[in-house]
């Protein structure tokens, strides 16, 4: 009697073992995946992040109205126009 009450709890017991290694495997491969995509996550933040820094000094470069002067007249070649080049165009209301 003794005895088979020793070999139910010996069996009882390695089949609690079995099922607890069983969930450590499961929960170590879950953290392992998750760590992957957190890192995954993480490149992509900073890839974001960098274009994100090039982005903002583009338009802080065009913002500034000097800097636009400046291209229009030295590489584009712009100029006010003189007085004799003006054209005053008049707009013209219909009454219906």
């Amino acid at each position: 009697m003794i005895n088979i009450r020793k070999q139910l709890l010996f069996i009882g017991l390695v089949f609690g073992l079995m099922a607890s290694s069983i969930q450590l495997i499961v929960h170590i491969y879950d953290y392992r995946v998750t760590f992957s995509e957190i890192e995954k996550f993480n490149k992509k933040y900073e890839d974001l992040s960098f274009k994100s820094n090039l982005l903002l000094n583009e338009v802080e470069y065009f913002r500034n109205q000097l800097t636009i002067r400046e291209v229009a007249t030295e590489k584009l070649g712009m100029r006010s126009p003189r007085v004799k080049e003006q054209v005053v165009v008049h707009r013209q209301v219909l009454n219906k």
